[in-house]
């Protein structure tokens, strides 16, 4: 009937008439399919999977059925009006025919029935379009709030919302007359379930806004509104939650992953976009600002329909049957819309920023591994702020921020700190191991060798022999300063050079770091010279051979790193470099008391060895078999006042013993190296020498029997030895005592009256001797303050008896004072006769090397 009536009045083509006849036979052999079947019947004949799967497919199609349900009724809503037009009109005719024949019987009232109905009809009629009207917005209002979402309108969407709950509410509590024509209507409450939807979705938009990054002041405060709108919260409750918001998203974008200098761009950025919406849209003088004020005016004071639909272009048609009520309707506020007190809150803000940024951003930080790259990080943060920015500051905060350095700064500084501390550990760990090798291999503990050696690389240095060192003992410093040089080089990429430092700032802002820096590399030396001691343990037996030279290297290798390593220097104090020396440095006391300690340990091995080679030479009486004496003519007075010549026999030079235990031990000074040693490094290794001497002196005299001429030759051998080995760098009296008590014991068994001739001329010899052969021990003997003193009283008295020598002398009278400054200027270059043979040199060096072995076994 439906489709005959519409193809006769012309309202319908044939051939959508014959997709609608289509459409309704689909529809009505898909409702009689006898696919329902009885519980019992269900069960006996499915499985539960195959009931489930049905009972799925069954949902899906009821989902699917009210989906084109509800898309045909919106295609179709014009034949729907064109429908509900045909019924009003097939009314009106019904209406018209019983009117035409009660006219029959009433013709007389005719007239009058006629003007009532016509005026109930057309009252009828206004109630009918104003519905209709209502309708027309309501379907129309989805699209409309799509379009404003898309467009990120919040403000448009959440007014054309609260139109159409205005409508939904206005329709529903009308009177029995538009309740009967609502019926005609039953897309009002699927309408109404499509719209309601979208208020979570425009406050989730609204609030995405507020904490976003690159925020319009246009979009900051619609969305504001918008939520006090749709939700009815306080400004001041909405402003906190905005602020935290923000605040999570600070967090949030040091953690959302990918590259390391665009996650604190987007922090930085959000940020600075944070405080710059505060202070033009929320911070004047603790009230709303003229603009959210005028927003809100604005929302409050204009009709939704006109400006919602204001585009539209059937709006005066669709407004003219609209109610007044729907018509004129505006939204309300009913919020209080005051501020809290947005300095306050914005310094908390801030104070919870600068910490979740140090909290997040150590995480970030985790995969930067070098200095350099966050030097490159950091670099666009460190120039000055703007006027504008600063502004903003003062306006939000009461004062100027700076980013990089309130912000950025200290978290950086802690990386850039551990990226430090694992480069000087990896670099110290390095070194660590480079000792350990060398104390493995110790094949170059003997340097006299090396010193000598003709077949030393070509780029070995004169000064490097001169110093003592051996190539594994150099290389080991030198690696070390290429290690530290790389360190100093990424450091400066982010300090900046501190020997171009212009301004305090500059210095300020290094300080920090090269303080780290001094404070790590002290405490890696004092791990490298813990390494040192225990890698030859106190309770060793250095009697060993490589115990011996494993000592002797490690004291090199301390030596080494005490003068050879101007890159620590340059870590320490790298804008003055000259303000810290090599020796009295304090990051450099953990080494040289490392060598103290080896020094003393070696010193204490080698007087061991001689006390105990010493003492077995006087229990075995070698004095006796090596004793070289000189007769001396010597005038005596008789008791009649004249005088009467006589020879004395006394001795002129030391026991074999002697001179076989200083050659060993000056050896066995220069095996080591010691010609590089500085002043005070020998008189503290051999220091208490001397000490043990005198000790084995005194308790062989305890029970020795000696003759008068042993007494006289253990007498100069006991003062040459004790001369020789006082290496101490101050004048001990306790010390002095004890030598002379050991020399007045031997003085004994020599008769007085005797000792009373023989001391004058046995001093003479004592004094002829040190002078002739000091030079020969001369890695004993330049330490000795005796020796030394002697030496230079001779020395003197020499050239003030050849005042007709007319070369330079050398002051250094300790060695070699006869020889000249310089030689002759036409002699500078010797000829190939006359060259040193290092053959011969290299050899001489090995021969002396096995003298001393006898003595300490090498």
């Amino acid at each position: 009937y439906y489709i005959t009536n519409n193809l006769r009045k012309g309202r319908m083509t044939p051939a959508s008439a014959s997709g609608t006849r289509k459409h309704l036979v689909s529809q009505s052999s898909v409702l009689s399919q006898p696919d329902l079947l009885s519980p019992e019947d269900l069960f006996s004949q499915y499985t539960i999977n195959e009931i489930q799967r049905n009972f799925k497919k069954i949902q899906r199609d009821i989902e699917s059925k009210k989906s084109e349900l509800r898309t045909m009724v919106g295609e179709r809503y014009r034949e729907l009006i064109n429908t509900a037009d045909t019924i009003a009109e097939m009314e009106n005719t019904v209406k018209d025919i019983r009117t035409t024949l009660d006219s029959i019987q009433t013709s007389c009232k005719l007239e009058r029935i006629s003007s009532i109905e016509k005026e109930e009809e057309h009252s009828k009629k206004e109630e009918f379009w104003s519905i209709a009207s209502q309708m027309k917005l309501l379907v129309d209002t989805p699209e409309k709030i799509w379009h404003a979402m898309e467009n990120k309108q919040f403000l448009i969407a959440g007014q054309l919302y609260l139109l159409s709950r205005h409508i939904v509410t206005n329709l529903h509590i009308g009177n029995g007359a538009a309740s009967q024509h609502l019926t005609q209507f039953p897309v009002l409450a699927q309408q109404w379930g499509a719209i309601s939807h979208f208020k979570p979705s425009i406050l989730q938009g609204c609030r995405d806004t507020l904490g976003g990054v690159s925020v319009s002041d246009e979009q900051f405060t619609e969305s504001i509104c918008t939520v006090i709108l749709l939700e009815g919260v306080d400004l001041e409750t909405l402003i906190v939650e905005v602020m935290e918001r923000r605040l999570a998203g600070v967090a949030a974008r040091l953690t959302a992953g990918g590259s390391v200098r665009n996650q604190i761009a987007d922090c930085v950025e959000s940020i600075i976009c944070t405080l710059d919406l505060v202070h033009n849209n929320l911070v004047t003088s603790n009230r709303v600002t003229d603009k959210l004020k005028h927003l809100c005016h604005n929302v409050t004071t204009m009709e939704v329909v006109s400006n919602a639909f204001k585009q539209e272009t059937g709006l005066q048609s669709i407004t003219r049957h609209l109610p007044t009520l729907v018509h004129s309707y505006h939204p309300t506020i009913n919020s209080s819309l005051e501020l809290p007190n947005m300095t306050q809150l914005c310094e908390g803000w801030w104070h919870k920023v600068v910490a979740a940024v140090n909290d997040n951003l150590h995480t970030t930080l985790h995969y930067v591994q070098s200095v350099s790259s966050v030097a490159g990080l950091v670099k666009p943060y460190c120039q000055k702020s703007s006027s504008e920015w600063e502004t903003v500051c003062l306006g939000v905060l009461n004062k100027k921020i700076h980013i990089w350095n309130d912000l950025l700064q200290a978290p950086m500084n802690e990386h850039v700190k551990k990226i430090i501390s694992s480069y000087i550990e990896d670099a110290m760990m390095a070194t660590t191991t480079d000792i350990s090798e060398i104390i493995k291999t110790h094949s170059e503990a003997n340097v006299s060798i090396f010193v000598w050696n003709i077949n030393c690389k070509k780029e070995t240095k004169l000064q490097q022999k001169a110093e003592g060192f051996v190539d594994s003992v150099r290389s080991l410093c030198s690696n070390l300063n290429d290690r530290l040089t790389i360190i100093y080089n990424d450091i400066i990429t982010y300090t900046g050079n501190p020997e171009k430092f212009r301004y305090k700032e500059d210095n300020v802002r290094a300080e920090e770091i090269f303080a780290h820096v001094y404070g790590m590399t002290k405490q890696s030396l004092v791990q490298v010279s813990q390494h040192i001691l225990t890698t030859v343990p106190d309770e060793a037996d250095i009697s060993e051979n490589s115990r011996s030279d494993q000592l002797a290297i490690l004291i090199h290798v301390c030596r080494c790193l005490v003068q050879h390593t101007s890159q620590l220097q340059q870590l320490l104090n790298p804008r003055d470099r000259s303000k810290y020396s090599a020796s009295s440095s304090e990051m450099y006391q953990c080494i040289v008391s490392a060598k103290c300690v080896l020094l003393q340990r070696y010193g204490g091995w080698v007087s061991d060895v001689v006390t105990e080679k010493l003492s077995t030479f006087l229990k075995s009486e070698a004095a006796t078999f090596a004793m070289v004496w000189e007769e001396t003519q010597i005038k005596e007075e008789t008791e009649d006042g004249g005088s009467v010549e006589s020879k004395i026999s006394l001795p002129v030079y030391t026991s074999s013993y002697v001179n076989t235990i200083l050659f060993a031990l000056s050896s066995e000074l220069y095996r080591i190296g010691c010609h590089g040693f500085t002043e005070g490094e020998v008189p503290l290794m051999l220091g208490s020498l001397d000490d043990k001497i005198v000790q084995v002196y005194d308790a062989w005299l305890e029970t020795a029997e000696i003759t008068q001429n042993m007494a006289l030759q253990y007498w100069l051998d006991f003062k040459y030895l004790t001369a020789m080995c006082n290496v101490a760098s101050s004048v001990n009296s306790e010390r002095n005592k004890k030598i002379t008590t050991v020399v007045r014991r031997i003085e004994t068994n020599i008769d007085p009256f005797d000792w009373d001739v023989f001391q004058p001329h046995l001093t003479g010899n004592l004094h002829g001797l040190i002078r002739r052969t000091y030079n020969l021990y001369g890695a004993v003997s330049i330490y000795s303050t005796t020796i030394q003193a002697i030496a230079t009283s001779a020395a003197r008295a020499a050239f003030q008896q050849n005042t007709h020598n007319v070369l330079l002398r050398n002051e250094m009278v300790s060695r070699f004072s006869l020889l000249p400054v310089r030689s002759d200027p036409d002699s500078d270059h010797l000829s190939e006769d006359e060259s040193p043979d290092l053959e011969h040199l290299s050899s001489l060096c090995r021969t002396i090397n096995q003298y001393s072995s006898p003595v300490f076994g090498f």
